[in-house]
């Protein structure tokens, strides 16, 4: 390569063209990988400008995940053991994937308080699921039982 001369116009023209198409643009060693499409799927294309609607449906995602965290809290049932424990954990689980979701949407579309919300819900989610699995498996220093005695 070192005895080899590079033309460094022709190469520069060819990567402002590139750039004005809005490409990749692979050095000249050939080593490098090819221009990636859109096609392709190797680069994500951006979103569009984020509509009333969009706005609105990660908005509502956001707003059913406070509403759930906020009736976990309020859980009018009690939860020592049984079918109502098992109930309750999978209303939490259920609130973790809706955090997942919210965190995913929000992501996408560049919201950083819906993704703090987001973030929120989860912790709040494996907070609620430790307090009921930890003392189950004997982690925490009270011992409750799943399945309730007779």
């Amino acid at each position: 390569m070192a005895d080899q001369r590079r033309d460094w116009d022709k190469e520069m023209s060819a990567i402002d063209q590139v750039i004005a198409k809005g490409g990749y643009v692979a050095p000249s060693g050939g080593s490098a990988p090819a221009v990636a499409s859109s096609a392709g799927g190797a680069v994500a294309a951006p979103l569009p400008p984020m509509g009333g609607r969009a706005w609105l449906g990660m908005w509502t995602r956001t707003l059913l995940g406070l509403a759930l965290a906020a009736g976990l809290w309020a859980w009018p049932w009690n939860r020592f053991c049984g079918m109502r424990l098992y109930w309750f954990l999978a209303a939490v689980g259920v609130l973790a994937l809706t955090a997942l979701w919210v965190m995913s949407v929000s992501w996408r579309r560049r919201s950083g308080l819906s993704h703090i919300v987001g973030l929120l819900l989860l912790g709040y989610s494996l907070w609620l699921g430790a307090t009921e699995i930890l003392p189950r498996v004997g982690y925490a220093k009270v011992n409750r039982v799943w399945v309730c005695p007779n």
